[in-house]
């Protein structure tokens, strides 16, 4: 195997037919932004949804575990908010260089935690300075944007516009300049920043609408493939340790799930086939895959009958 993390590529022969995955031309829609100003609005109430997607990865109720998953999670969201708010600003200080810029690397962020997602293996090749890892730990961007390509449509082509931009390409040089007049031709240079064109305002603000919905979407289901199921592990147990401290149970470590009960309750529990007696901790235990739904279940039957 070559490099760390790198996916497979199709053999010749199995690769479709057609434009490659990812670089499909779409035309940008900017009837979805009206106006700058109701884009701007738009853009602040998504900027908030980002604090809805952090607080859902805690999970519902007042008891808040955060687990090491949450910390690489967190930071994914911290960055796109930080470019979120990057690219409204230069909207508003009508700064394209800034802006263009801006969705370029918001969209590497995109790609990147998509690619994350798929390869959970990838995060160790992030949490250490590149200088401090092997040669070719980290994926090229390009392979990134060729693995979101699958599902992103246009990924690939639109990276490849912004990066003219943002590597000082052809579309950057001649920004500056404005050419008007029909038999007299006039140019026309400003030092200052400003768009070239009356809907460049708009451009902008639905490329960061695409990207803010794209990234919402990949962190969702970040938080559903790496982080939730620490979380609802963590909540079912608080569950079921709360239900039988509730019948007279005693925590003994909470954190390791570690629990004492009156010598009745584990004959009823070991006979309801909820509790077994670990031989290396002396200690009773739950059976392997036992629900909460179960025990508060059983427990509910057992103080119907009393």
């Amino acid at each position: 195997m070559g490099r760390a993390g790198r996916h497979k590529r199709p053999h010749p022969d199995q690769r479709p037919i057609g434009p490659k995955p990812g670089t499909e031309k779409l035309a940008l829609d900017i009837s979805k932004v009206p106006t700058v100003e109701q884009g701007l609005a738009d853009a602040a109430e998504r900027d908030r949804g980002f604090i809805e997607i952090a607080k859902a990865a805690f999970g519902d109720g007042d008891d808040k575990a955060l687990f090491e998953q949450h910390l690489a999670f967190l930071s994914f969201i911290n960055r796109a908010t930080s470019l979120h708010r990057g690219i409204v600003s230069a909207v508003r200080e009508e700064n394209p260089h800034v802006a263009f810029t801006l969705l370029r690397a918001y969209l590497e962020l995109v790609v990147l935690v998509y690619y994350v997602d798929s390869n959970r293996g990838y995060l160790g090749a992030l949490k250490r300075p590149m200088a401090e890892l092997p040669p070719h730990t980290r994926e090229r961007f390009s392979d990134l944007f060729e693995f979101a390509g699958r599902e992103l449509a246009g990924v690939v082509t639109t990276y490849e516009a912004l990066n003219e931009m943002a590597h000082f390409g052809s579309t950057a040089l001649w920004h500056p300049f404005v050419l008007s007049g029909e038999e007299e031709r006039r140019i026309a240079f400003s030092t200052a920043p400003g768009w070239r064109k009356p809907d460049d305002a708009r451009t902008v603000l639905t490329m960061l609408q695409d990207s803010d919905d794209a990234m919402a979407e990949t962190l969702r289901r970040y938080s559903a493939h790496h982080v939730m199921p620490h979380v609802e592990r963590y909540q079912g147990r608080r569950r079921i340790l709360d239900a039988l401290v509730g019948t007279g149970g005693t925590i003994v470590d909470d954190d390791a799930g570690e629990f004492t009960l009156p010598s009745h309750l584990v004959e009823e529990a070991t006979a309801a086939g909820l509790v077994v007696y670990c031989e290396e901790h002396q200690a009773p235990e739950l059976a392997e895959g036992i629900t909460p739904d179960r025990v508060e279940e059983w427990l509910a039957a057992r103080q119907g009958s009393s």
